[in-house]
């Protein structure tokens, strides 16, 4: 077997990579490739890898619509003409990657915001996917929904036993690499956290960090660092800041490593903070100096 792909169980692997990648077959090597990975080079390593091991390709499953997630969707597409999975919501983002640097700059974004780490190369969704046991290509899964990481963002289990999440959590080591992780819905983010805490799997596939038999450690991991990060806004915000203000003493809080995509991740992150915090009734907002600003309750 190739040095970095991996079997976790019957015909379940992932490829060890940046952003694993999962592979679901069935007993005569038919294949469903959950996520792609950032571009081309990757596409055309998981087409070499699964060549590899006598594997066809067959569907792909995009957890969620991130470059890093559905880059080499359009490489392989190209060369097998698969069909594409995925939910509704990161439909659109897949099909018009513009969109992502788009909402992230709050409209025509800057051009330093268009580049593969923001805007995958644009591929078609053939299907629309949901929560539940399905049948894709004749293999069986269980689609689950782990909003908040993205609007959209579903885990995909095989008949394994075997859990591939996207990224509902990161390892304790690329948390503390990057402080902040990205977030569009911090309350949805929490409740996926929750709900894993009760599957029962053999694996959890993460896609980035080492996989799991016992998540709960990781979970709780994820769970506290959002909870600090909240606090450390809240208590920031004894006196009214604009969001601004907040993303600036947060990335020095966390040493953030910054170039113009990120310091509008690491914005958008903080505007979802902002709008939890803001719903649950534990800040307030005002208009002030022709800014709006934020306070703690």
């Amino acid at each position: 077997m190739p040095q970095n792909v991996i079997k976790l169980k019957g015909n379940t692997y992932y490829i060890d990579s940046a952003v694993n990648i999962g592979l679901i077959s069935d007993d005569n090597g038919r294949t469903i490739i959950i996520d792609t990975g950032l571009d081309d080079d990757m596409g055309r390593r998981i087409l070499k890898f699964m060549r590899d091991q006598n594997l066809t390709p067959s569907a792909i499953i995009n957890t969620h619509s991130h470059a890093d997630h559905c880059g080499g969707n359009n490489f392989i597409v190209k060369r097998t003409s698969i069909p594409v999975y995925a939910t509704y919501f990161e439909k659109q983002l897949i099909e018009c990657p513009l969109l992502e640097p788009f909402y992230l700059f709050s409209a025509s974004p800057l051009k330093e915001m268009k580049n593969k780490f923001l805007m995958a190369k644009e591929s078609n969704v053939n299907h629309i996917i949901e929560e539940g046991e399905i049948e894709i290509q004749g293999i069986p899964l269980k689609i689950i929904p782990l909003f908040g990481h993205s609007p959209g963002m579903i885990g995909v289990a095989s008949y394994d036993n075997v859990l591939f999440v996207g990224d509902a959590f990161f390892s304790p080591y690329i948390l503390d690499k990057h402080g902040l992780g990205y977030f569009t819905d911090i309350k949805n983010t929490l409740k996926s956290l929750e709900y894993l805490k009760n599957l029962k799997y053999d694996y959890f596939v993460p896609s980035h960090g080492d996989v799991l038999e016992d998540p709960m450690p990781t979970i709780e991991v994820n769970i506290k660092r959002i909870n600090e990060i909240a606090e450390k806004i809240l208590e920031f915000c004894s006196e009214p800041k604009s969001r601004e203000e907040i993303t600036a003493y947060m990335i020095d809080i966390y040493k953030v490593k910054l170039n113009i995509g990120q310091y509008y991740l690491t914005s958008s992150t903080i505007s979802a903070f902002l709008t939890y915090l803001t719903d649950e009734g534990m800040m307030t907002i005002e208009i002030s100096e022709n800014n709006l600003k934020w306070k703690r309750i």
